[in-house]
């Protein structure tokens, strides 16, 4: 599944997508960051959703908030310097 990134934060993602996974689904995640050819991938939860017709935030398009789970310390510390610098961009 290829989906669209819209919010990044060191606890997780907000994934704009069609297919909506149920709360509290399991999955692996897989995102570059620009600048950084390192792949960050990490077991990640869906920790809430946005249904079409049923928004709980009407600020994002229908989609997931998808929480990390086990992300590395490196990882982590390459989304702080990312936050402070650049722009996500999905793998394809």
């Amino acid at each position: 599944m290829t989906n669209y990134t819209v919010n990044v934060s060191t606890g997780g993602v907000f994934i704009e997508a069609e297919d909506i996974l149920p709360v509290d689904s399991l999955l692996e995640i897989k995102f570059k960051l620009p600048d950084n050819e390192n792949i960050i991938t990490c077991n990640a939860r869906v920790a809430w959703t946005n249904e079409p017709g049923q928004l709980k935030k009407d600020t994002l398009p229908p989609g997931m908030g998808i929480q990390f789970v086990d992300l590395s310390l490196d990882n982590l510390q390459a989304i702080r310097n990312f936050l402070k610098e650049g722009d996500l961009k999905p793998i394809w």
